[in-house]
């Protein structure tokens, strides 16, 4: 099989237990010196998602299987101009990702998504049928447009089973929520406040969770989008004065509604205030998935210290 996204928090995550589970693993990347440990794998591709002739070469090369694409999504606090260039192109990735994997006869393609692209509705936590949220405003608009271009390209191509995974906020080890990530940084800063009286859910995935749920649908499961979260949505009232106290940091200020809008971006207000979190019912109920860290208490626990074991 071949991870595309081999560097990033999940696919270093997820490398050494495909190689456990006894799969030859090609790390498919740009550039051979962004893999950590090569011996973590059994085969280096060389290529960029954006060069179709290239991907299509080394695809060719190593016939997979099965094409894991754990490449980045959107998610994050902020969204500059060049994280929405990003998300554009990472749309062009993913259709030629999906043309290469066709043409070298894989069978199986796996995508990364996310659950911050849903719609906010009311108080709902929303499942796979709930609608994405394609007429956002600004720059988080454009960005999911990209992911549901991006899930398109995965779920419609007849010649080959698609999977989307909509990981919620992922955090552990290498993610912005670990030491010196930019969540602990900025929570420990005082520069992320909650807001009274408003009810943002964050459904968050521990890497490790997000790396089982592709070992979970490398061959099963029927293909189709699932959320891969944790059992807890939280609202950000609760998670985030919670991990400041784990984190050591200074407990967060409260804004009103008002003060927010004037203090801070557009996203990081929605996030705390409007933003939806997801149900994990599909991933469990058909195919008995169980997340590792059922809720962000005892992962965020683990990522500070304060979990035995």
């Amino acid at each position: 099989m071949v991870v595309a996204g081999a560097t990033g928090v999940v696919g270093r995550t997820l490398l050494p237990l495909l190689r456990e589970r006894g799969h030859h693993v090609t790390a498919l990347v740009r550039r051979v010196d962004r893999l950590d440990c090569p011996t973590s794998v059994d085969d280096v591709a060389v290529a960029d998602l954006l060069d179709p002739d290239g991907v299509r070469r080394e695809l060719r090369r190593v016939a997979p299987d099965v094409v894991v694409d754990q490449t980045s999504g959107i998610g994050r606090t902020d969204l500059t101009d060049g994280q929405r260039r990003a998300a554009r192109s990472r749309e062009r990735a993913s259709k030629n990702l999906v043309a290469a994997s066709v043409a070298a006869g894989a069978t199986r393609i796996i995508g990364q998504s996310t659950t911050a692209a849903y719609r906010p509705h009311g108080h709902d936590v929303l499942d796979e049928e709930s609608p994405l949220w394609t007429d956002a405003p600004g720059c988080w608009g454009e960005a999911v447009r990209a992911q549901v271009a991006m899930e398109e390209a995965v779920l419609t191509c007849s010649d080959i089973e698609g999977v989307a995974l909509r990981y919620g906020t992922l955090y552990g080890p290498g993610t912005q929520y670990a030491p010196g990530g930019a969540i602990h940084s900025r929570v420990c800063g005082s520069e992320l406040p909650v807001v009274s009286d408003e009810v943002g859910l964050t459904s968050f995935t521990h890497v490790e969770d997000a790396a089982g749920a592709v070992l979970e649908l490398l061959a099963g499961g029927e293909p189709g989008a699932y959320n891969v979260v944790d059992n807890e949505p939280a609202e950000a009232t609760e998670w985030l004065p919670a991990y400041a106290r784990m984190a050591g940091g200074p407990a967060p200020v409260s804004l009103t509604l008002e003060q927010a809008r004037t203090q801070l971006d557009w996203l990081t207000v929605h996030q705390l205030t409007e933003q939806r979190g997801a149900t994990n019912f599909r991933l469990r109920e058909t195919l008995g998935w169980r997340p590792k860290w059922p809720s962000w208490r005892e992962g965020f626990a683990d990522l500070f210290g304060h979990w035995p074991g």
